[in-house]
């Protein structure tokens, strides 16, 4: 197909980050991020009496937002990858943050603008319920590099997507490769999983494929590989005990009717030292009250690292151990005294000889923390304090307050808390206690209504077509209880092989409107892979916890918001 039209069509509020392409994945249950004594001590609890907050907080939240209020976008686009001579067609949505509904046309000047930075094409095109299209056509001559779909609105809204163009040979063979760990040291093993497929969908399966392990610019072994009869194979090898520059490239060559293709995967190889930062659950660390840190490990080249650890005191006793769970992300739990000092100590990768500090613990405070969410009707968090007082709760969604209120708690012992909130609301809620002062304590995000999408089923209207066939598609749209809803959806036609070619691993709508935002990502400090995040992998709910509690780290902001009621943000 030398050309891939997207068929255009708005996203309607509420059904933000619907399907994909094909069947959508039925639900599943979360797997429990509960690990510790306390978590579960916390689960076993009913939830407190909560009466109503403070009226003036929740006049102010209101306030504020409505004078700050900001819009939220999302470029589509129908394929990662071009040629020139091709024609990008391309979407964008326009919301309202608080609300995710388009409101009243807005002119857009849409750019493409070349890798040196020069504007190759420009259309102004008009939003009209949140929605614009377009295309830009590519000229035969157009030279390859990264591109970059530029949005500006005339509301002073800003987006940018980037695209690739370059010419290329469609390849006979999917192929992917994905390293088990995010991070190795020397000597360490590395395994790596292989799938292989041919461009009509079929395994390539029981054949011969090369392992390729250069290290240092020098090829360190050649590994003999065979898929099973689904395409699958592993590759395993052990990395030299001593290395000059840690500079690993794992490639794996598969020929197919006398053409030989190739993938390479970087290894991500760690020498001595790492970044690594801790984050006390909710802002700091409380004296004798138990906490959460979370932690992320990255490689000097700002790459996530996997790590394994332990927490040691200044007497030299192990007081907690630690592993990530994904990308260089996790937590331990600790007991601390504000007499003792803690230190990290990575023990995987081998040969990392520095110790992280771990933040000195407060007299006196509270601490909010995650937990394992209930009905979709409620957002549950839990508080400890290590004196009895009575709190209040604010939970802010995207610049609209989702729920609040006040209740009581014991020195020392948890305190589960559950607010009543909109069934159909999702995203990273800002949930932040409160003292009777109208002071913020401890505040953390924590994400709300996973699995309450759109989903999105499109059935063919015959199993196999003949070139040139035309082709029927019957899609559905319903929400999360299963009911049929009324939605417009966009739908692109692309070659499978030129998205497994171009490996976008780029933010989809729900990842780009729910998530990106509410951590601060940007072009130059991306989230890694955030469609991880939605995914059905076991470990996912547990990596969007570590995700909100470091990336989403908070150090308080409400003194903008409260300043006028005497708190002491």
């Amino acid at each position: 197909m030398r050309r891939n039209r997207l068929i255009m069509g708005a996203v309607v509020a509420g059904c933000v980050g619907g399907g994909g392409t094909g069947p959508s994945t039925p639900s599943r249950e979360p797997v429990s991020i509960a690990t510790s004594p306390t978590d579960r001590t916390i689960a076993a609890l009913q939830p407190a009496k909560l009466g109503g907050g403070s009226g003036e907080l929740e006049r102010a939240i209101a306030a504020y937002y409505e004078r700050a209020a900001t819009r939220r976008s999302y470029i589509m686009t129908d394929k990662p990858l071009y040629q020139p001579g091709e024609t990008i067609w391309f979407r964008a949505d326009l919301r309202a943050t608080g609300t995710l509904l388009g409101g009243q046309p807005v002119g857009l000047t849409m750019q493409l603008v070349s890798p040196r930075g020069a504007i190759v094409a420009q259309k102004r095109v008009l939003a009209r319920d949140g929605l614009a299209r377009n295309d830009f056509a590519l000229a035969d001559t157009l030279e390859g590099g990264e591109y970059t779909i530029a949005m500006v609105a005339d509301d002073g809204t800003q987006d940018g997507r980037k695209i690739v163009v370059n010419t290329y040979q469609a390849p006979r063979l999917q192929k992917t490769v994905e390293l088990l760990r995010k991070a190795y040291g020397e000597g360490d093993h590395v395994t790596a999983a292989i799938e292989i497929k041919h461009a009509t969908g079929e395994a390539f399966a029981d054949r011969a494929v090369t392992g390729v392990v250069t290290i240092d610019d020098a090829e360190l072994q050649h590994l003999a590989i065979k898929t099973d009869r689904d395409g699958k194979a592993t590759a395993r090898f052990q990395l030299p005990a001593k290395m000059q520059r840690g500079d690993g490239l794992l490639t794996i060559l598969a020929e197919d009717g006398g053409v030989t293709e190739s993938i390479q995967k970087r290894i991500p190889i760690v020498m001595k030292t790492l970044q690594f930062a801790l984050f006390p659950e909710g802002g700091e660390l409380v004296d004798n009250v138990p906490g959460r840190v979370y932690f992320m490990a990255r490689t000097l080249v700002g790459k996530p690292a996997d790590v394994e650890g332990k927490v040691v005191d200044d007497r030299g006793a192990t007081v907690a151990e630690l592993v990530s769970v994904h990308d260089g992300m996790g937590r331990f739990e600790l007991l601390p005294s504000t007499d003792r000092r803690y230190q990290v100590v990575i023990t995987k990768p081998a040969g990392i000889t520095a110790r992280f500090e771990v933040p000195v613990a407060r007299p006196g405070g509270c601490v909010i923390r995650s937990v394992d969410q209930g009905a979709a009707s409620t957002l549950r968090v839990a508080a400890i304090c290590n004196t009895s007082r009575r709190l209040a709760v604010e939970a802010v969604l995207r610049e609209r307050r989702l729920g609040g209120g006040a209740f009581e708690v014991a020195a020392g012992e948890p305190t589960l808390v559950e607010l009543p909130v909109d069934a159909n609301a999702q995203g990273a809620v800002r949930v932040t206690l409160f003292s009777a002062g109208n002071e913020p304590l401890a505040e953390r995000l924590v994400y709300h209504g996973m699995g309450r999408d759109l989903t999105i089923t499109m059935t063919a209207d015959k199993q196999r077509y003949s070139p040139r066939d035309p082709v029927k598609l019957r899609v559905r749209t319903t929400d999360a209880d299963g009911k049929p809803v009324k939605a417009n959806v966009g739908v692109a036609v692309v070659d499978e092989t030129v998205l497994s070619f171009a490996d976008d691993k780029s933010a989809r709508i729900r990842a780009r409107m729910f998530l990106e935002p509410e951590l601060g990502a940007t072009a130059a400090d991306p989230i890694e892979e955030p469609n991880f995040y939605f995914g059905d992998q076991p470990e996912a709910a547990a990596a969007l916890d570590a995700l909100l509690a470091t990336r989403g780290y908070r150090r308080f902001e409400w003194r903008p918001i409260i300043g006028s009621l005497g708190g002491q943000p």
